[in-house]
């Protein structure tokens, strides 16, 4: 398999398509692949949403910039994911946050015009990535539900019981570094780093870089009540 349709059986919208499907439909829509660089910009905040990329190698991040100088990074894709889809077909047509290669990316980039022809073609990726979205508004209202909570604390043990359902274990492969973390629950690194160590110390979980143990749910499900 070629490593660009293998890249993009990666992403939702052709899951289910074969190498021989991805290339004809690629040949009849012909987006653009470009190559960018180690803290390179793909997309900035305020920018006219003109396009959207799907990662195919590499790793991108999409940061959130304030007028204060904070740079908070609001989420991390590699291969298969795909960024400014949510935006693309608004009203305000503005991206809402600046999107960069963590490290040397080639992104896979559609125009609206192009997207809009891909849908036509195929009503099956239409249909998929209207999906997407409804996912997409699941996440955002649980990423909502989360910075709701009180305490830190609370946002740690909310997100640990999550993740535990969701990954069907007790323990818990985290999906980004330390730093990511502490942003996507609004806190800082340190912060974080202390409530995981008072959790461990009380016998609820045990952790390492990766990973999360939950030892007592009970413990951790009552912090929430």
């Amino acid at each position: 398999m070629n490593a660009l349709a293998e890249a993009l059986k990666k992403n939702m919208l052709f899951r289910n398509k074969t190498e021989q499907e991805i290339t004809g439909i690629l040949a009849k829509i012909n987006p653009t692949l470009r190559n960018y660089s180690r803290n390179e910009h793909i997309v900035r905040e305020a920018e006219p949403a003109e396009r959207m990329g799907i990662v195919i190698t590499g790793i991108v991040e999409v940061q959130k910039m304030y007028s204060t100088g904070k740079v908070m990074t609001v989420s991390r894709f590699s291969t298969g994911s795909t960024v400014g889809e949510a935006v693309i077909f608004s009203k305000t047509n503005t991206y809402p946050a600046t999107v960069i290669a963590a490290e040397s990316a080639s992104v896979l980039m559609f125009t609206k015009k192009e997207l809009l022809a891909l849908f036509a073609l195929d009503t099956e990726i239409m249909a998929l990535f209207m999906q997407n979205m409804s996912e997409r508004l699941i996440l955002l209202n649980q990423r909502i539900e989360i910075l709701s909570l009180g305490t830190l604390r609370q946002r740690i043990a909310h997100f640990l019981i999550k993740e535990m359902k969701q990954q069907k274990t007790e323990r818990i492969r985290i999906p980004f570094n330390k730093r990511v973390w502490a942003e996507h629950l609004n806190s800082a690194r340190p912060s974080l780093s202390r409530e995981l160590c008072y959790m461990r110390d009380q016998g609820w979980i045990t952790f390492d870089d990766s990973t999360v143990d939950i030892l007592q749910v009970g413990e951790l499900e009552g912090l929430l009540q």
